[in-house]
């Protein structure tokens, strides 16, 4: 198993908020999670980092959304060449 970097985030997603639809209900706008990601991307990229959409995951704070989760270290791979001579 290979060793990863890691950094957690919390990404406030301007915007959009709670609205109540009743006394039950809240909901939000409608909005493109992709769109969010990307732009989360090219913040983490001067760091040499990108988001592991497997671990985000979805906050209210004051009913303003954030996105948070963690972010792996972008890897060079590593190529492997073979010559063959005839």
């Amino acid at each position: 198993m290979s060793e990863k970097n890691i950094l957690g985030f919390s990404y406030k997603v301007t915007g959009v908020t709670l609205e109540a639809i009743d006394e039950n209900l809240q909901i939000t706008q409608s909005f493109a999670t992709k769109a969010v990601i990307d732009i989360i991307n090219e913040k983490l990229k001067l760091q040499n980092f990108k988001v592991d959409e497997n671990t985000l995951r979805v906050k209210y704070v004051n009913d303003q959304l954030f996105l948070e989760g963690f972010a792996t270290e972008i890897k060079e791979h590593k190529s492997v060449g073979f010559l063959s001579g005839r």
